[in-house]
């Protein structure tokens, strides 16, 4: 799902570091030599900034009026996203993840207050979820070779082994002193399904820290985060932005919370079978929207398509889903649930959400002779 394909022109090539784009600059009445300088309403400017980490493109669109004060913050946040790269990765020798993934299993490991909490947000998580969201799964999606590209079918004995050593009941947590121990001496904590929306997360703290009230973020554009609101013109009525930051989405929509007045950011989700379909369009305001697709990293062996979202309850890839998009309200458990979903299924996602109003889901699913569209949390 590409909700932002169109948001923004894209640079001719991606840039190593940060690259800014400018929007519209006010501009300033013709005076005469002697004359007092008319004063005009400041006119709205749309930068974006971006940077590479987490191995994906972070982009942000920002919204305002100080387009100096705006790229400031926007880098300040992209500066938050870099930093939790270096602690998060599991790919650097160097990150909290690596030192705890190395030392855990030995002793009782302290961890920085912020990523003890999210741990514990996890567990959590897991927990709610019956164990189909699960960062210990890492080494199940590396035994079928998605970690390399290169799809492989582990034996049944393999995968038994490897489910010895997973599962979130194999950690413990001191929370008086911030300390992880594990259970399990070849567990190991991948924050994949989790770690980007955690990023968009801190991102929005950081521009909203900065006085940033309109903004759009996303993390490889899998999860997005909507900051606020598209700014309302000087007749207090939302603007035509789309003007200014194309988009895909429609503006002959109902609202998802007014009938009469679209609020948010509009973004369309679309079909996975067909890009040109819209099966909502959702309107965000302080909110997330994430996607897990089994389009984006699959092999297909006699006719059978294994995805690389692996149920760690059975060790074996999801069939019969084809793409789960979830609105909350935060990236990280947009991001969470958009693969717990898949995992779970229609009905367990369906019981799920009963209790908790605030999410919203569509899944597509793949049956022998169609395909099923279910929205929950959509109204009638």
């Amino acid at each position: 799902m590409r909700w932002l394909d169109k948001i923004g022109e894209q640079p001719a090539q991606a840039p190593p570091a940060t690259q800014i784009e400018s929007g519209v600059e006010p501009e300033l009445s013709d005076v005469g030599k002697d004359a007092e300088p008319e004063s005009k309403p400041a006119e709205w400017i749309y930068p974006r900034v971006q940077r590479r980490a987490m191995g994906s493109l972070f982009e942000v669109y920002l919204a305002g009026t100080d387009r100096e004060a705006m790229v400031a913050a926007g880098e300040e946040a992209l500066e938050e996203v870099e930093r939790l790269e270096r602690q998060l990765s599991h790919y650097r020798d160097d990150s909290d993840i690596a030192r705890m993934n190395i030392h855990a299993k030995e002793q009782w490991v302290r961890l920085e207050p912020r990523l003890y909490e999210l741990l514990k947000h996890c567990h959590e998580l897991s927990r709610e979820t019956d164990g189909a969201f699960d960062i210990t799964a890492g080494p199940l999606v590396k035994a079928w070779g998605f970690f390399k590209g290169e799809g492989r079918i582990p034996g049944d004995s393999e995968i038994a082994e490897l489910l010895e050593n997973i599962g979130m009941e194999r950690i413990l947590f001191d929370d008086q002193d911030h300390l992880v121990y594990f259970t399990a001496p070849k567990l190991e904590i991948n924050l994949g399904a989790i770690g980007k929306g955690f990023a968009v997360d801190a991102a929005a703290r950081t521009l909203h820290f900065f006085g940033v009230d309109h903004a759009v973020i996303h993390g490889g554009q899998s999860t997005i985060y909507a900051l606020g609101e598209p700014p309302a013109d000087e007749l207090g009525t939302e603007p035509d932005v789309s003007s200014r930051i194309p988009h895909s989405s429609s503006r002959n929509s109902p609202s998802l919370d007014s009938p009469s007045m679209p609020c948010g950011w509009p973004f369309d989700i679309k079909d996975p079978r067909d890009k040109e379909t819209i099966l909502e369009t959702v309107y965000l305001k302080n909110q997330a929207l994430s996607t897990s697709g089994n389009y984006e990293q699959f092999f297909e062996v006699d006719g059978t398509r294994y995805t690389h979202i692996i149920d760690p309850r059975t060790g074996m890839p999801v069939q019969g889903v084809v793409s789960v998009s979830v609105i909350a309200d935060t990236a990280a458990d947009s991001d969470a649930l958009s693969t717990a979903f898949f995992v779970m299924g229609r009905e367990a996602t369906e019981e799920y959400c009963r209790t908790r109003p605030n999410i919203r889901v569509i899944m597509v699913e793949e049956t022998q002779d169609d395909f099923i569209v279910t929205k929950i949390g959509f109204g009638s």
